[in-house]
């Protein structure tokens, strides 16, 4: 049974999400800039998830 919730609005000021899949994984990270009026830095990466033969 889904229930009605509120919730409150929050700003995150650092998130990182990984993405999973059979072949590869992706990593990704944002973090505030420097300064109030400099945009987010973001950083990708992927990584094979596969193994050398």
């Amino acid at each position: 049974m889904l229930t009605e919730s509120r919730d409150e609005e929050q700003i995150i000021a650092r998130v990182a999400a990984l993405d999973i899949g059979k072949a590869e994984l992706v990593c990704c990270v944002r973090v505030p800039g420097k300064g109030a009026s400099t945009p987010r830095l973001q950083e990708v990466t992927t990584h094979s998830t596969m193994t050398r033969r």
